[in-house]
């Protein structure tokens, strides 16, 4: 275990912008399957997961100066209820945290331990496992490997902004604080790509321009700046990290109230496939990561460091109107999972606080439809009412919207 928590330990300042940010991001995957859950079976599940993914079975370890991680002797136990509760405070020391209430299945983790596409396979595992004891479904269950940390002094050569002083100037966006809440929209996938088609671009494009056009009258400016993430991986050479490996990038769009998305998707299309260039992607990274070493290389206590990095957070191209993480399938990237798994699935939802804007969207596709999960807090009613609109006027499909309630505990 030595060996693992060296090699996991290098991990540390990939995650650590996430330790630095003045809230903590707890992130939650939720699955409904299609029976009630056998409890006993999924503490066998998640234990067995743990045994095939060492990455996993770390503590978070804080002392003045810096954090570090440790082998965690511990034994992970599941939880009833659908509680989010603190890590690693409350979670026996993990990062993160398994628990169910009826036929759903709650994974929650630290944003510090991984992002969605590298925590996907972990939890995907643990699904699986659950599924050959409650089902005898027989699907193989090899070791989960993490990649090894790639060279962060190579990353950093191609950040663009290392000698200079200060800090960037990207213009603030006013981020509107009020109560946060949860919404979701339901869209049907095959009408957004026909609306995509119609502009040449790609459904993803379409989306940003929708959205853009559904916020604008709320954060009244006829210019919405929006965020969103993209998966560094396989630019870096590590497919298989379950670190965080995003590349977070900006742009506005005029989305006055005479635009319609023919008018902006090109746009919006060409800025999206340039930062999916591996160039661009190496160098945002590289801009957001150089602060982080920066920061973390001050002789200082942690408390210190936290306040500085927060100086800096334009790096991350923050603030923005929103944010848009697109998730995709929500059972493994490129589908490396059995197909069979698709038919014990029966809904998913993902939860993450807007970090940094005034609107979170988390977007997963599953059994043709596009799930929007929403986190607002701008304080406003009529947000999903503004979407439908937006989208039916575009020719989007909406199946339904839904008013969740407050926001989970302890992600504000």
């Amino acid at each position: 275990m030595t060996e693992t928590i060296t090699r996991v330990s290098q991990y540390l300042l990939q995650g650590a912008m996430y330790f630095y940010r003045p809230k903590t991001i707890y992130c939650r995957y939720q699955y409904a399957l299609r029976d009630a859950v056998d409890p006993a079976l999924l503490q066998e599940a998640v234990d067995a997961a743990l045994e095939q993914a060492d990455y996993f079975k770390m503590k978070l370890v804080r002392d003045k100066r810096e954090v570090r991680l440790e082998e965690n002797d511990q034994p992970f136990t599941i939880c009833p209820g659908n509680e989010l509760r603190a890590m690693p405070e409350e979670t026996g020391g993990y990062l993160f945290n398994v628990s169910y209430e009826g036929d759903t299945i709650f994974f929650d983790w630290y944003h510090f331990v991984a992002d969605g596409h590298g925590v996907t396979r972990f939890l995907t595992r643990i699904l699986m496992e659950y599924c050959n004891r409650r089902y005898q479904t027989g699907f193989a269950c090899p070791p989960l490997g993490s990649a090894p940390a790639y060279d962060m002094q190579a990353l950093l050569a191609y950040d663009p902004t290392s000698g200079e002083e200060g800090m960037p100037e990207i213009e603030p966006v006013p981020v509107q604080e009020s109560q946060l809440r949860r919404t979701m929209i339901r869209l049907d996938k095959q009408s957004l790509v026909d609306a995509a088609l119609n502009c040449g671009v790609k459904p993803v494009s379409a989306l940003l321009g929708l959205l853009s056009l559904s916020i604008q009258p709320f954060v009244e400016r006829e210019k919405v700046e929006y965020c969103y993430s993209t998966d560094t991986r396989r630019t870096l050479g590590v497919p298989e990290a379950f670190y965080n490996c995003v590349a977070s990038f900006r742009h506005g769009v005029d989305a006055g109230p005479e635009v319609r998305l023919a008018d902006i998707a090109a746009d919006i299309d060409a800025n999206l496939r340039a930062s999916l260039q591996p160039e661009a992607q190496l160098t945002q990274m590289a801009k957001m990561m150089g602060w982080v070493c920066r920061v973390d290389a001050l002789k200082a206590p942690l408390r210190i460091k936290q306040r500085v990095f927060r100086m800096g957070e334009t790096m991350g191209n923050f603030p923005a109107d929103f944010w848009i993480s697109y998730l995709g399938d929500p059972l493994g990237p490129d589908r490396d999972y059995p197909p069979a798994l698709n038919d014990y699935i029966r809904d998913f939802e993902v939860w993450v606080p807007p970090d940094g804007a005034s609107v979170g969207f988390e977007i997963a596709s599953l059994h043709g439809q596009l799930i929007c999960c929403i986190q607002d807090k701008l304080g406003r009613a009529g947000l999903t009412d503004a979407i439908r609109a937006v989208m039916e006027r575009e020719g989007v499909k909406v199946i339904g919207t839904a008013d969740i309630g407050p926001a989970l505990p302890y992600q504000e």
